[in-house]
This record gives C-alpha cells, structure tokens and sequence, in this order.
C-alpha cells in the first residue's frame, strides 16, 4: 500500500511538469522581481529572461530525500484519524501525507480498503521539487493506478508557469489527462497570451503531448486555432510544424516561411521549410543533420524553380561533415555552392554572406600522433563575383599534403621540428605547378626567470615543376635559403601601489637578428604567396612574405619594447603597450612582383595597445607609422564600453592611408528593464556613404516580447542598396514566431548576448 501510495502523487506531479520550458525564476538568486541575493551585486552576471515579472509565491515544500522512493516510508498526519469496522480510514483536519519527495495535502482523505480507493477533499494540494498542483476534491483508485481531480491548478516553478484544467485524470501511470485547460507563463494578474485546450492528454514514456481544439489567446482574443496540435513534453524529439518566421525586404518583398521537422532517428533528422517570396515566388529550403559517436555532420539544399524576377531556377548546396576514425585518423568536408552570383545577396540574411567573393570547397584527412602529423586536403573555389578576372582567381589544391614533426630527443637542451608540403596548382589559362617545401630547424632555448635567449638555424628548400609556363623560364625551379636568427628578451618588473592597490609594471625589452640568405626568384610565379599587412607581429616573422612561393632574404634586427601593468592580486592584465621597428643592415632583394630591391634601412614603427581598465572599459589598438614620411600607414582602433549585462557601447575606426577610412558604432542599452534600443552604423568616410545601418527596439513584458530591426546596407563593390526589416514575436516559454533576429545582431553588435531562459 505504501508504494500505491506513491504511485498516486507520482501520476499527479510528475506528468504535468514536462509542458514547455521556461526560465528559472522563483527564488531570490534569479532577480526575478526580488532585490535579495548576490544578483544585485554583480552587474555582469545574466539576468533572465523573467527580470521583468513581479515575485512569483514560493514553493514551502523543499524535500531532502535521497534514495529509491520505492523504500521510501509514508508519513500520514492528521488532527484526527477513525477507522471503521468496514475498513475505511478517515483522517480529518490538516491531513498531510508525504513520501520521498511529494507531499498531499487537504482538509481530509478518506481511505476505503476493499476498493483501495483514496478521497481527498477540501483545499487539496500535491507538492513536488519545482511543482505544486491544486484541486478543489479528487479521487484514485490504487488497485487500478487511475484517478481524477477537479477544479485543479498548477503552477511549475522554475518555468515561470502556471495553469488550470477543470477535470484532471491520470488514465494510467504515465498517461494524464486535462480537460478545459489552460496554459501560461504570465504573471499571476495578467493573461496577456494563454493557451487553452478543450482536451490535453500526455504521454510521459513517449515525452508526447496531444492538444485538441487548441487555440492562442492574446489579451482574450484568439489568434491562432487548430483542432489538433501534438508536441513533445520533455527534451525528445517529434515530427511537426515548427514556428513559421516572415520579414520584408526590397530585394525580395515580403516572406514567409514554415518549417517542418523530421524526427527521422534518434542520430539523424531532417527539416523541410517552404518559403515564399512575394516577388520572387515559392522556394524550398531543406536540411538533413546527422550524429554519431565519431561524426557529425549536416546537408542543406535550397531551391528556388523559377525566380520570378530572373525568370532562372536559384539554387544553394552545401555540405559539412567532421569525422574521427580511431584515436589518430580524423577528416573534414566543407562544401558549398550557389547557382548565380547574386544569389546570397538576393536570397540571403547576412552582410557576410552578400559580401562574400568565393565560395571554398575542402576535403581534409589528418593522421596525428603525439610527435608528428600528416595530412591531405584538397581546395576548390567558386568564384561568385564575374568581375574577379581569371588570373586573379585563386588557385586549386590538388591535392595539397603536409607533415609536421618535433623530434622527442632534445640532447642537451636542442629542440629540432621539420615542415614539409606538397602541393599540386591547378588552374584555367595559367601557370601551374606541382611543388614541394621542405623547412628543418634546429633550436637551443635558454629561459631563466629573468631572460629568455632562443638561437635557432634552418634551411628551407622548395622547388618547382611548372606547366604551361611562359618560353624562355625553365621547366624545373628550386631554391635553397639558410636562415639563422638569435631571439633574446630580458623581463624587469617592479611593484607599484595605488588607490590602495598592489599593481606589477612589467619592462620587457626584446631584440631578434635573422639573417635569410638571399637567392634569384625572379622565374618563379605566384601560386599562395602574398604580402601580409604589416603589423607588429611582422616584426617577428621570419618571411616578410605568405606563402612559399617567396623566401624573403634578410640580415635584420627587430629591436621592440613591451610594457604591462598588472593586478598584483590575481595577475589580470590591466594594460599592455608595445612598439617596435626593423632595422636592415642590407638591401631586399626578393620582391613579390619582382620589382627594385627595397633599400630603405628601417622598416614603419609599429605598436599595439590593449587596455582593460576594470571590465567596463576595454579597448585595442594597432598603429603603423612611417618615419620616412612622418605619416600614419595604417591604424585601427576598437574601444568597447561595457558596465554589465547587456550594456555595451562598441565604438571602432579602421585608416589605411589613400584608400580606407572607416567608422563602425554598435550599441545595446536599456532604456527601462523592459525596454532595449539597438544598433549599427557603419561609414566610409572616403566615399561618403553608409555601408550598414541597423536600428531595432526589443521590448521585453513579463511573458512576452517583441524584436524589431530595419537594415540597410550596401553589398562591397556593388551601388546596390539592400534593406529589409525583421520583427519577431516571443511567447517566453512556448515559441518565437518571425526571423531569425539573434544571428544578425550576433554578427553586427559586438558582445551581444540573448537573456537566457533558464
């Protein structure tokens, strides 16, 4: 009897609690309304979602059983307690029973042993962790594990829920039934949306819910019908409908989109979306997702027949698959393609994806161990820009194999590493080649507590067997540089006090000698090789050129200066400023194009900053200036305020002399709790015109919320202006219906953060 006794609460409490998630907000740590706790004293920590309601009741009920509640003993208690010669046990007056972790409340039960039937009546209550029902009286029936409740409430603590249902009937242990019944996460004097049912049954071992006659309510208007509506209580998976989303652009006019979800297997799934397009016509949009324990991997196909614009058939693939075989074997595949050049543009969200120029495809198998490692990937491209002329393009991998190795032996302290690459350079109407680089080194670090000296040699031999090359230049190239660099640093550092505070201010001097023996590249064409921007990591590279189709010589000294203040207490790092130069005791030979050889004696000065003053204020900065001209090169500069969560103030410029200078300003503030201003705004100053504006609005109601952006922005390259507007209305705790917002503002505000739902 003990155990039918559990069987009763457990049908009533458990079942109803796997409705739809909400956000934890119920005790005073969550700042739900409540001003108590350690929420209040730290600004960065996340609010949730439900910041904006009035304190919900609290749950009196805090169980502390451990163990299997099937041994669990069963306390009853009563103010009075008769039984009867026919077998009936009666307790009156605050009756309360409880085992393991539920506990049954009321005025009275009334226990009949020949039919094990179980009355309560009068101010029922059934409390479990996280739930509390009401009921007005009820009744189960122990030997046949079923019962009914009426005039029952419920309230689901840590989702910020509550409902009622007229009937309650728990048809068998893991089947529930509710009739006329309703559903909420709003504050306890506010039915801004409710859910409501003529008919809910759950199926707890299925984690599957069936609505009949189901129908949204907003302000007791009804919004949304439908006479069957099936959805999953718990974190399974379920075939179904998902929330459609709608927005307007001048591209494409007005669209909507439904989503349809497959559950096709517990590791793989499927998702169909038709979309329709107001001035383009209907597209469908699929997506297939598979998992398994050592791969991962997801298939999207976008079609659009007849693009009522263009009058073409638009479509999109793309696949991605990581894969791991074994402890060492692991494998990588991106592929993506479109069918036009302006199809991310017109059938695309994103400024990224619109400004995009190529398309990359990869396949990559590694093979690693503890000491080495090998691979193979082969690289394609899809130029999607027609004003990109085919020399410019980039050049296919076929395939492109590397390996990299550090020895295990250090005899006396040396350190050895080999790089080696094959790559095989296909392309239309150019040059290419098959070539292989070869780089071993040798290395002695020396580090003690106040210096560091690293003298390092190498070699690096690369060659070459052309096709289709130009007459005259040799089939077959090589070139064989030695190179040999000493790398010292000296740290000093002194303590410091400040507004009673204990700081370290660090000094860390630093010079670098490499010398790169020079040799004729001139016959040699460009494949991967660029010239990187110069920066002040530059100073430290020992190939002023990327890729290998170049082997910069050099006799050089990079002399630099580090400087950092930091929190003697925990050893944050509150500032840090370094600057440096190159000094070149010979001429640069070895040119990318093959132009004069570069004879200025010192490179730009160039420095970095990073501040974090506390963590409201942060910033980076990076400068290049020429002492030749007494001109700033390039500089960037991003300054960040942030005073807690959800504060954020970006503010960043971008200079590069005679061709760019730009301005990029993003804000999330709160106005009231409830009411959030958004934005971007991005400018040329050179040209005069805005790259991207974002302006949006977020309203966030105890239950519900609205998200609003218009946009507008200018694809690189291109006059064309691009605007859309995107809205999204947030049921907390049931659905979002609209577009897919977060993704854009994640991408345009710098640390912009969702509050969370639990």
């Amino acid at each position: 009897m003990k155990t039918r006794h559990l069987l009763l609460i457990t049908a009533l409490g458990v079942v109803p609690a796997r409705l739809p998630a909400g956000a934890f907000c119920g005790v005073p740590q969550t700042g739900c309304g409540d001003t108590r706790g350690s929420a209040v004293t730290d600004p960065y920590r996340p609010t949730s979602a439900w910041a904006v309601c009035p304190p919900q009741p609290q749950q009196d009920f805090h169980p502390t059983f451990r163990g299997d509640p099937e041994q669990a003993p069963t306390t009853l208690m009563g103010q009075l307690a008769t039984r009867d010669g026919e077998g009936t046990l009666t307790l009156t007056g605050d009756v309360e029973i409880v085992r393991a972790d539920t506990r049954l409340k009321a005025e009275r039960v009334v226990y009949q042993e020949h039919s094990e039937e179980i009355q309560a009546e009068g101010r029922v209550r059934i409390d479990q962790p996280d739930m509390t029902m009401t009921a007005d009286h009820g009744s189960f029936w122990l030997n046949e594990n079923r019962g009914i409740f009426h005039d029952t409430r419920f309230r689901f603590y840590s989702r910020h829920a509550r409902g009622s249902a007229e009937v309650s009937r728990v048809l068998e242990p893991g089947i529930t039934r509710y009739e006329k019944a309703s559903y909420t996460t709003c504050a306890d004097d506010s039915n801004a949306w409710l859910l409501r049912a003529s008919k809910v049954t759950l199926h707890e071992d299925e984690g599957v819910g069936v609505a009949r006659h189901a129908r949204l309510n907003i302000k007791g208007v009804p919004l949304l019908y439908t006479p069957y509506l099936s959805f999953p209580i718990d974190d399974r998976r379920k075939t179904g409908f998902l929330v459609p989303g709608f927005g307007s652009s001048n591209r494409s006019g007005m669209e909507v989109s439904l989503p349809f979800y497959l559950n096709l297997a517990p590791n793989y799934d499927a998702t169909l979306t038709p979309r329709y397009l107001e001035d383009r016509g209907a597209q469908l949009n699929t997506e297939f997702r598979y998992k398994r324990r050592n791969q991962i991997g997801i298939v999207n196909y976008e079609v659009l027949p007849e693009d009522d614009i263009t009058g073409d058939r638009r479509e999109r693939f793309t696949f991605r698959d990581t894969s791991r075989f074994g402890e060492h074997l692991s494998t990588r595949i991106d592929y993506d393609r479109v069918s036009d050049k302006d199809y991310l543009t017109d059938l695309g969200d994103s400024l990224s994806l619109a400004s995009k120029t190529h398309l990359r495809r990869s396949a990559r198998a590694d093979w690693r161990t503890r000491w080495w490692q090998t691979g193979i990937q082969v690289d394609d491209y899809q130029t999607i820009d027609p004003t990109i002329a085919p020399a410019d393009r980039p050049y296919e991998r076929l395939p492109a194999i590397d390996l990299s190795a550090d020895s295990p032996w250090r005899p006396l302290g040396l350190e050895s590493s080999l790089s080696a690459t094959f790559v095989a350079f296909d392309q239309e109407a150019r040059v290419t080649a098959d070539r292989i680089d070869v780089q071993p080194d040798i290395r002695w670090p020396l580090r003690r507590n106040a210096f560091e000296l690293t003298p390092r040699v190498g070699v690096r031999h690369t060659a070459w067997r052309l096709h289709d090359q130009d007459p005259g230049i040799d089939r077959e190239q090589q070139r064989t540089t030695p190179l040999a660099s000493l790398d010292g640093t000296l740290f000093l550092e002194r303590e410091l006090r400040a507004g009673g505070r204990s700081y370290t201010h660090t000094l860390e001097p630093r010079i670098w000698y490499l010398y790169v023996k020079g040799e004729e590249q001139n016959d040699i064409p460009l494949f991967d090789t660029t010239e990187p921007t110069f920066t002040y990591r530059e100073l430290f590279a020992e190939n002023r050129f990327r890729g290998a189709d170049r082997m910069g010589d050099a006799n050089q000294i990079a002399l630099a200066v580090t400087t950092r203040m930091l929190d003697a207490d925990n050893g944050r790092q509150l500032f840090r400023a370094s600057v440096g130069e190159l000094f070149f005791l010979a001429n640069r030979n070895v040119t990318l194009n093959n132009t004069a050889p570069l004879s200025r004696s010192r490179s730009d000065i160039a420095g970095e900053l990073e501040l974090a003053l506390g963590r409201a204020w942060t910033g980076k900065a990076d400068l290049v200036w020429d002492p030749y001209d007494e001109q700033t090169g390039r500089g960037n500069l991003r300054l960040q305020y942030h005073p807690g969560y959800r504060k954020i103030a970006n503010l960043s410029y971008r200079f590069r002399r005679q061709s760019q200078s730009q301005v990029d300003a993003s804000l999330l503030w709160p106005l009231t709790p409830a009411w959030q201003v958004l934005g971007r705004w991005y400018y040329d100053l050179n040209a005069s015109e805005e790259l991207e504006t974002m302006v949006g609005v977020e309203y966030d109601s105890c239950c519900w919320g609205i998200r609003l952006i218009a946009r507008e922005y200018v694809r690189p390259n291109r006059d064309e202006v691009n605007r859309s507007i995107m809205f999204q209305f947030v049921f907390k705790g049931l659905a979002r219906i609209g577009n897919d917002i977060e993704s854009v503002l994640e991408d345009g505000i710098l640390g912009y953060t969702e509050r969370p739902e639990d």
